[in-house]
């Protein structure tokens, strides 16, 4: 209490706020100005463990196959049948790409006109529908990249027709729409958020000042912790940084620090009225509550630091880019703010200036005052009635499915998606991004005949389970369909006949440069991101070992990835988080309550509040997600990230509340208590709420269903939280156990 009251008195001081504010201000334009460029990074394996199969799978892909590419997928479509004009309109294409190749980066090209032997691979049954791949090189998140998929898809935009569908999207073009989608987060999201939350503030003070504040102060603060993590992520992989996190920060920062001010600021006015000195008014004010809001930051730090034992890097990165933002917020809202607020005095709050008096409303008039009264006269009607109304959200949950589609998070409208559609209609919807095997072995002759055969009954098993729709290797590099024999595959790659080179070619992009590792290209009958697929990759695995294992080729290493394998990998390595991490976020919170509050009573009922409302709140969501947005399936990390900040941020009202109570509870009987804290404490409270809901809800106008989700489920959950919560709930059963509410602290012996 005494270092506190030292702390905040020097930070109050005459001097002293001065100092505090141009420290701020020196060492936050230092730190600023001399930040390296943020690296962002959009390659899935970047946010997979290292041990996890599709990893090293992509490993071996790059060291071995660093020819293959990332392939751009031109769909034609005629509903019809292709006709000349179509065809010609593709040998146009095809013949530009040519010119372009070295401006474009190209590694290799596969169309019916320079591979016609790939003519069944490429072209559909009923000849509605033909594909034209191009292999682009390069890593994703590079500018010259992006150009290159933007420019042929400009380019090829111009043969578009009444009669011929035309798109251009596969892995590459959907990664230039989700780096699209990605560039516009920051701007959009930032201008939606500051727009909301000055309304929010202006509607709740009506004072310009007082609403500003908070917004200058978080400003600054989102610019010094960008400006931290990308020094700390320029020379590291520890720091995996991509648009989403950085949307997400974005409106954690907002939503947290704008609470936190408007915390202080509410207990400032209330002082200023009982004291009508700044100085003093915002050294008790400080004193008071500097606990709390440390609380309060601590928990969203803890919870970042308990990310880190997360094994999907999509969580684990999102704790040290959230706890360094929230680290920041705190130390400024227990320093900057204060001091800011101190300077300007009672004319923050202009035109409606506080002023000292002695006369108070009294609690029991106030609104909530009223509903404290309320719930104190029938505390068990109350909390059955809660109970049954958030008990009947629940059922949402059930029947309810994860996506692992990237194209599904994205707009209709969008390209890639359209793209995609086109071609299920003529092909088999995995051609969009096929499984890769590779088959690591540097003690084997592939040309060997019976090395040739063990490879040959590898394809067959594969191609005899039910997901698979065809198979590509070495030996059949156009797929197990085509009208090309083993034998003359093999004659390509022993003579140099001219007439051979692109059977040689196409062969060759499935063996790398040293002869160690065969590559398969397995084509699913289905959406290669569906659940389905995702569950097929278990068997797949098992029919690679088994077919493997008493061959020849048996002492190979075999990985399985590709983008089905990735997702999988990611659904194994969140379902793992999910059951680790969050109970120890859980118990870390219950462990800053008991310290806080000194009870062991409140905490536990406090955490159970928390997860009702969390289960309450997906059930909801999902139900509204199904019913009013059309959306059947639930991103993979909304129920994980709802908990998370539905649980470090919801909490932050739990310690306003709690610690004002026990405040108050020293001073008078526990009925008292109640009505005046809630009376104190629910305006700001949920104006706080509205707030945090406001901020989150800034997500749903990204054109980006994860963000979508998330941002309309955290707010729906912070709106219950607010409203039903806090405000009935947890005073009901504060009322139901009485003094035991603080066993077994010395409050509840004098109680």
């Amino acid at each position: 209490m005494i270092l506190s009251e030292r702390f905040f008195g020097f930070i109050t001081s005459r001097y002293g706020k001065w100092i505090t504010v141009i420290s701020w201000i020196l060492i936050s334009g230092i730190l600023i100005s001399t930040a390296p460029p943020l690296k962002e990074s959009t390659q899935a394996t970047d946010w997979l463990p290292s041990s996890a199969e599709s990893t090293k799978a992509f490993k071996i892909s790059v060291e071995n196959f660093p020819q293959a590419g990332l392939p751009v997928i031109i769909v034609f479509r005629n509903q019809e049948v292709l006709s000349e004009l179509d065809y010609d309109a593709a040998r146009e294409i095809d013949s530009w790409l040519e010119s372009n190749q070295e401006s474009l980066k190209i590694q290799n090209i596969v169309s019916i006109f320079n591979t016609p032997e790939a003519k069944n691979e490429l072209l559909s049954l009923d000849q509605t529908t033909m594909t034209l791949i191009v292999n682009i090189s390069g890593n994703p998140s590079e500018d010259s990249f992006q150009e290159s998929v933007q420019a042929i898809r400009d380019y090829v935009s111009n043969y578009r027709s009444d009669q011929l569908d035309l798109e251009t999207g596969g892995p590459a073009g959907l990664y230039l729409d989700l780096i699209k989608v990605f560039l516009k987060i920051d701007g959009l999201l930032l201008y939606v958020t500051i727009t909301l939350v000055l309304i929010l503030l202006l509607l709740i003070y009506r004072s310009p000042i007082v609403a500003i504040i908070p917004l200058l102060c978080v400003g600054l603060v989102m610019q010094l912790a960008l400006s931290i993590i990308a020094f700390i992520s320029e020379d590291s992989s520890f720091l995996v940084v991509n648009g989403q996190s950085r949307g997400i920060m974005t409106v954690v920062l907002f939503g947290s620090g704008t609470d936190y001010c408007l915390f202080i600021a509410s207990r400032f006015r209330e002082e200023l009225k009982n004291s009508g000195l700044s100085i003093d008014a915002m050294n008790k004010t400080m004193i008071s509550i500097g606990g709390a809001v440390g609380s309060a930051g601590g928990t969203i730090i803890v919870a970042s630091l308990i990310l880190l034992l997360a094994d999907l890097k999509t969580y684990q990165s999102m704790g040290p880019i959230i706890g360094i933002a929230i680290v920041i917020m705190t130390l400024a809202s227990l320093t900057l703010v204060p001091a800011i607020l101190t300077i300007l005095g009672a004319k923050s709050f202009w035109p409606f200036i506080p002023k000292k008096s002695s006369n108070t409303r009294a609690e029991e008039g106030m609104l909530y005052g009223r509903i404290g009264k309320i719930v104190l006269k029938k505390p068990i009607f109350t909390l059955v009635a809660t109970i049954i109304t958030l008990g009947v959200m629940i059922f949402g949950i059930f029947g309810s499915q994860k996506s692992f589609d990237q194209l599904d998070s994205l707009p209709k409208d969008t390209e890639s998606v359209r793209s995609f559609e086109l071609l299920r209609e003529g092909f088999s919807p995995g051609r969009l991004s096929p499984t890769n095997i590779f088959i690591e072995n540097e003690n084997i002759d592939l040309f060997d005949p019976k090395v040739v055969e063990n490879f040959e009954t590898l394809a067959k098993d594969i191609l005899s389970t039910d997901l698979v729709d065809d198979v590509s290797y070495y030996v059949r590099p156009f797929g197990s369909y085509a009208d090309i024999g083993s034998s003359t595959i093999l004659q390509a790659h022993k003579r140099n006949d001219s007439q051979l080179k692109p059977l040689f070619e196409r062969s060759a992009q499935f063996i790398s440069n040293d002869k160690n590792v065969v590559k398969f290209e397995v084509v699913l009958n289905v959406n290669p991101y569906s659940n389905e697929a995702l569950d097929f990759i278990p068997k797949l695995r098992d029919v690679v070992n088994k077919s493997i294992e008493s061959s020849a080729i048996s002492q190979s290493i075999t990985y399985i990835g590709g983008e089905t394998a990735e997702a999988f990998d990611t659904r194994q390595s969140g379902d793992r988080d999910t059951y680790l991490v969050l109970p120890i976020i859980l118990i870390a919170i219950g462990v800053i309550l008991v310290l806080l509050l000194k009870s062991l009573v409140a905490p536990i009922y406090l955490l159970a509040t928390i997860i009702f409302t969390y289960f309450s709140t997906l059930g909801l969501a999902i139900f509204i997600f199904d019913n009013v947005f059309d959306q059947a399936s639930i991103t993979p990390g909304l129920p994980f990230f709802l908990f998370i900040f539905l649980n470090a941020l919801g909490v932050d009202y739990n310690i306003y509340l709690m610690s004002r109570l026990r405040e108050e509870n020293l001073k008078a009987n526990l009925d008292v208590a109640v009505l005046k804290t809630l009376a104190l404490t629910g305006g700001v409270i949920t104006s706080a709420g509205l707030i945090l809901a406001g901020t989150f809800s800034a997500l749903m106008s990204l054109p980006l269903k994860d963000l979508f989700q998330l941002g309309f489920a955290v707010a729906i959950g912070v709106l219950i939280d607010t409203f039903i919560t806090r405000t009935l709930i947890v005073p009901a059963l504060v009322k139901l156990l009485g003094r035991y509410n603080w066993w077994p602290s010395r409050q509840f012996i004098n109680n």
